[in-house]
């Protein structure tokens, strides 16, 4: 690959994306951000890069066209619908902007010849009853329409990698936190620091004993950009191999903060899988990649950004 690329980041003003767009600017890559601006903000981000306003699901044929003009080496695939409980609410909204804006993103890539395609899915697609950690290989089974929307992704770009001139990597994200986190829809991370900085009890759904496999932005974003170096095809976990459960996330942010509040409890709501955890050797045998900060210094480091902010 040529240092500089033509890159196309869907999904580009928010959380994920816009931390994406600085590094590949910072690296010299020539952006372009698609994103419809419902939930991402034109201000998240600055700097020499072109904006389009389109939809990725209902903007078909103008994205195509897009893509035409911009020629794009390399696809991050990012818009989407993120948030499981609406999925369950809406599932048919969930598999519009997810599967076919997926789709329709594998079809403009295919429209100019191919490319590298980096698709963002997510542990969802897991059977929650997998044994931990769980590895590629293991049952796919998801139990929300967001997990299924991403499981239906990932098949999308293995069968465009087989059939078309397309390269497609599809990482498997735990959940992810950091900076800018409340851009878009916000992680539970930042949830609870921005509740416990306005001096309110945050909630927490269920016991607060079910664990997640939190992952920083900046390992997320360093995942990213090897998979963009890489020819490899295929799903790959992107994750710390560490669980913490909702209840331990509360009090590092508490202790961070210097709230003294205890949590609102809350029914606990349905898609949500009790425990995860990711084994994240494959992403260091295909992309040289490993995580490389703890979620106490993560929460430390967000928790110091909403301060300055």
């Amino acid at each position: 690959m040529n240092a500089k690329e033509r890159i196309i980041v869907t999904g580009g003003c928010g959380f994920i994306g816009s931390s994406l767009v600085d590094r590949l600017l910072k690296d010299g890559h020539e952006v372009l951000v698609i994103d419809n601006l419902c939930s991402g903000k034109k201000e998240n981000v600055d700097g020499d890069l072109q904006l389009a306003k389109l939809d990725v699901w209902h903007d078909e044929k103008k994205m195509r066209k897009t893509f035409q003009k911009f020629k794009p080496d390399v696809v991050f695939h990012l818009a989407a619908q993120k948030d499981v409980y609406q999925s369950m609410l809406h599932p048919m909204k969930d598999a519009q902007i997810n599967i076919i804006g997926s789709l329709n993103v594998l079809e403009a890539m295919r429209s100019i010849g191919g490319g590298r395609v980096v698709f963002a899915s997510s542990a969802a697609v897991y059977d929650p009853d997998n044994r931990l950690p769980i590895p590629e290989s293991a049952k796919i089974r998801p139990i929300s329409p967001y997990g299924i929307s991403k499981r239906a992704g990932e098949m999308y770009m293995w069968n465009f990698s087989n059939h078309y001139p397309v390269a497609a990597i599809s990482l498997r994200f735990s959940n992810a936190y950091g900076p800018r986190g409340s851009f878009g829809t916000p992680n539970v991370a930042d949830l609870f620091i921005q509740k416990m900085m306005q001096g309110t009890s945050p909630q927490i759904f269920g016991s607060g004993e079910q664990s997640r496999d939190f992952i920083y932005i900046d390992d997320m974003i360093e995942a990213f950009i090897r998979a963009m170096k890489v020819a490899w095809c295929g799903e790959v976990n992107i994750a710390t191999n560490t669980d913490t459960t909702v209840n331990r996330l509360y009090d590092l942010v508490a202790k961070e903060v210097g709230f003294e509040g205890r949590p609102d409890y809350q029914e606990a709501r349905e898609g949500e899988i009790f425990e995860s955890r990711l084994d994240p050797a494959l992403a260091k045998e295909v992309l040289g990649w490993t995580p490389s900060v703890s979620i106490e210094e993560g929460i430390k480091k967000t928790v110091e950004w909403y301060k300055d902010r």
